[in-house]
């Protein structure tokens, strides 16, 4: 008798193997190959990017409030130690993990990730929060945004995060 229900829970593995391969491959229809699961995983890459972002934001705010506003030379350096999860620079990024910071100390603050390097002919993909008076901006493109003391409007520029 154990050999049989061990048989069955073996049955029931691959039968619900079975079922997800078809669901995946049945979601997938009308795509051209692979796109589907390419897109999901963009998806997910920017929404870990932006969530690094977020997290910098709330960060930077914690960092301000504990030196009553750190002068705009200390941002980054109060931003690393106080958040070891990403690298903070004031130059562009470069890879996904490296949080590029403009402005700050007082004034309007721009976090800028790569949520996807540029490969085989597809350009970076980049996504960037820009703060300021209590307003955020999200922006994701295939270029770097530019900094503006003013909030963006520019394409790829909206008061939502990106989808």
């Amino acid at each position: 008798m154990p050999t049989f229900q061990g048989g069955m829970r073996c049955v029931r593995h691959i039968t619900c193997l079975t079922v997800l391969a078809l669901a995946a491959a049945v979601g997938a229809c009308g795509e051209p190959s692979g796109q589907g699961f390419g897109d999901s995983v963009d998806k997910a890459r920017a929404a870990k990017a932006l969530s690094a972002l977020q997290t910098g934001l709330v960060t930077l705010a914690v960092a301000q409030a504990d030196t009553a506003g750190a002068p705009a030379g200390n941002v980054v350096p109060a931003l690393q130690a106080k958040d070891p999860t990403s690298r903070y620079t004031t130059l562009a990024p470069t890879e996904p993990g490296v949080v590029q910071v403009v402005g700050g100390g007082g004034g309007p603050v721009m976090l800028v990730t790569l949520s996807d390097v540029a490969a085989e002919g597809r350009p970076g993909h980049y996504v960037a929060v820009w703060q300021a008076a209590g307003r955020t901006m999200y922006y994701a493109g295939p270029a770097a945004p530019g900094y503006t003391t003013e909030a963006p409007s520019t394409p790829g520029w909206a008061a939502t995060p990106p989808r």
